[in-house]
């Protein structure tokens, strides 16, 4: 028996990873070349003989952000289920490849940037700056409105 292997996949491109900008909670979509790039990602990495074998995965778990849930559809694993999103089974997968149940995990969602959302480091740099904070550290600062990291849980 092989050991458990865990893969995770960031969504692919939009217009705000493009251009540096801190995306959380904002819905965008994929760029068309973002879609192209994660259908390459598929055909490189998932297949009977690449580093994804679908018929091996167990469980899929997916943010809630539809950027995450499109660069799942777009990497064709061939799941047998209809996707927890989709209000019905769009057509049967003429390639099912997996039995693996996808869900929805809120706990795996992007970071929440709060006020920071749709900033790039550099506008939060120059932000901070003027108000007299320090250089901006994500891990020790945290995003006001948004989440920090409690360093106490670890």
């Amino acid at each position: 028996m092989t050991a458990p292997r865990i893969f995770i996949i960031r969504h692919g491109e939009t217009e705000w990873s493009l251009n540096g900008r801190h995306t959380g909670a904002t819905e965008l979509p994929l760029t068309a070349n973002g879609e192209k790039r994660i259908r390459a990602t598929g055909q490189a990495l998932i297949g009977d003989d690449r580093l994804i074998v679908p018929s091996q995965l167990a469980h899929i778990y997916v943010s809630p952000r539809k950027r995450a849930q499109r660069t799942l559809e777009l990497l064709n694993l061939g799941c047998r289920d209809r996707l927890p999103w989709q209000k019905q089974q769009q057509t049967q997968p003429l390639d099912i490849r997996t039995d693996a149940k996808v869900q929805i995990e809120d706990d795996i969602r992007e970071w929440d940037y709060g006020d920071y959302e749709g900033l790039t480091s550099k506008t939060i740099r120059e932000q901070r700056s003027k108000s007299g904070e320090g250089p901006w550290d994500i891990w020790r600062d945290g995003c006001p409105g948004g989440e920090y990291v409690d360093w106490s849980l670890f």
